[in-house]
């Protein structure tokens, strides 16, 4: 895959920039992030006194080995993001992990390496990225790029903390769920009408709503919006494994060869590009590209600056990511 263009940055400098993966070499890919110039420099500032180096040995086990040291990223505990509290560091320190996670990919918006696909599919997330997303992919189209079908994934999870008031900015004070308010900001990014097909289970158990609706954007522009139900209804909402395997086999029944291109947030492409790789470039045979947005760019209302530990907390995402994919068996 051929590294897409991106908006250059000051921090740049600092560490060489570390490409996005490829199915094609997966190995080379995960053995470049482990073993880059910023992954070593972080992991060497947060050793301590110890001075932890990455150990020498296989893919497997340095990824183990990171996932456990990067358990000191985890700011989260099980929270929604934009619940976590603020984490101080000196300046130093901060500089270095903004150089990194430059390097590692998860700073400045990129842009497709193709001008058509097959499948377009934007990610859910809280209200932001249920905003800023569709507004970013429907700029991409405006912009020439050319799509057989553009999907939006929701979810029925409850909006909650600073969502509510964003949502009430935008308008969307009549929405309380992910699902709803993607389907608002899809049709508010497209100039969208009503739904040509709305078709789907809504239910008390948790985890067995599902819904499909489909539309006609500008010059016969095929959208959608989904949401899946849970492989574990009764017990828990639909996952991101259930969402991607549902779109995959029920919704958009992803032939081998086809070319799918995601659509996030910049800080986010390194681990979901990891995630989809996984679940729609091995197991379908389509090519997979990721692209990232800065939401302020497309609108001051969503504005959000993302702080030194929310980069660790992205680069652990993406190490457990391709942690994940490096223990999928396969003949690279």
């Amino acid at each position: 895959m051929t590294e897409p263009p991106r908006t250059a940055t000051p921090l740049e400098a600092r560490f060489p920039r570390v490409p996005l993966l490829a199915a094609t070499d997966l190995n080379d890919g995960i053995r470049g992030y482990v073993d880059s110039e910023a992954m070593r420099a972080l992991v060497a500032e947060f050793s301590g006194p110890a001075h932890e180096p990455i150990p020498e040995g296989d893919l497997a086990a340095n990824l183990a080995w990171l996932d456990r040291f990067s358990e000191r990223w985890d700011f989260r505990g099980g929270q929604e993001r934009n619940l976590v509290t603020d984490v101080e560091m000196s300046d130093a320190r901060a500089e270095l992990v903004l150089a990194a996670a430059d390097s590692l990919g998860l700073i400045g918006h990129t842009v497709p390496a193709l001008s058509e696909y097959e499948h377009v599919l934007i990610l859910g997330g809280l209200v932001r990225a249920c905003i800023a997303r569709p507004l970013h992919c429907a700029r991409l189209i405006e912009d020439g790029l050319r799509a057989g079908w553009v999907t939006a994934l929701g979810g029925y999870r409850p909006l909650g903390g600073n969502e509510l008031p964003l949502a009430d900015s935008f308008g969307m004070a009549q929405h309380d769920n992910e699902f709803d308010v993607m389907d608002e900001g899809v049709r508010m990014a497209f100039s969208l009408g009503e739904p040509l097909n709305d078709r789907g289970v809504t239910s008390e158990e948790v985890g067995a709503s599902w819904r499909v609706r489909e539309y006609s954007g500008v010059d016969g522009l095929d959208v959608r919006v989904i949401a899946a139900p849970s492989s574990e209804p009764g017990v828990r909402r639909a996952n991101t494994p259930d969402t991607y395997a549902w779109f995959a086999s029920e919704v958009a029944h992803l032939q081998h060869g086809q070319r799918l291109l995601v659509v996030t947030t910049s800080i986010y492409v390194p681990f979901q590009h990891a995630n989809a790789v996984r679940m729609f470039a091995l197991p379908f045979g389509v090519s997979v590209e990721t692209v990232g947005a800065e939401p302020g760019d497309l609108d001051a209302r969503l504005s959000q600056q993302f702080l030194p530990h929310n980069y660790l907390q992205e680069i652990r995402s993406t190490i457990r990511a391709l942690r994940e994919l490096c223990s999928i068996p396969r003949t690279d």
